[in-house]
């Protein structure tokens, strides 16, 4: 992960990665045949991070502290500068290939999925107001966190800074 967000993915070589991971390049083509398989297996990494966060969306409590709890939690993973670059490549590399695109859509579709979950149970309980399509609202959502969390990355601010009013400015949209 370090050398592809260093790097970036293909200016990253088999042996490059080899050698960062302190490992033969033998032993490496063992476990990754070659860099697509190793996007493959980061995109079973990244859907086993974002289950994490598909757990805090389904946390108890009321909807609109869940939903801070889940903002503040996911904010700070996207800021991670590692984790932002090597998001980027991946993207890119998911606009060109399909499988891998499928494979990190599903990941995000689970955490999407559980995000309109939870906006759902606020529109239940009366605290967040109905929309046409909350899934839609959600992806909105999730955009807005990773865009504001590469937006703070670029600007060298703490993400600390933009949560309350990320917070918010969400909470406010969703409202009833």
């Amino acid at each position: 992960i370090a050398c592809l967000s260093e790097k970036g993915y293909h200016q990253t070589g088999m042996r490059d990665i080899a050698k960062c991971a302190e490992v033969s390049l033998g032993n490496l083509y063992n476990h990754f045949p070659g860099k697509h398989d190793m996007l493959v297996g980061l995109a079973e990494l990244e859907k086993k991070e974002l289950s994490n966060f598909v757990n805090v969306l389904s946390g108890k409590g009321p909807v609109q502290r869940v939903l801070k709890v889940f903002i503040n939690e996911f904010s700070t993973y996207a800021a991670n500068r590692e984790a932002a670059i090597l998001n980027l490549e991946i993207t890119a590399e998911a606009m060109r290939k399909k499988d891998i695109a499928n494979l990190f859509l599903e990941a995000r579709k689970a955490l999407t999925d559980a995000l309109v979950s939870l906006i759902n149970c606020g529109v239940d309980e009366g605290v967040f107001r109905t929309t046409a399509a909350n899934f839609h609202t959600a992806s909105f959502i999730l955009d807005l966190i990773e865009g504001n969390a590469s937006r703070a990355l670029v600007e060298g601010v703490e993400i600390k800074s933009y949560q309350s009013k990320l917070e918010k400015f969400i909470v406010a949209a969703l409202k009833n």
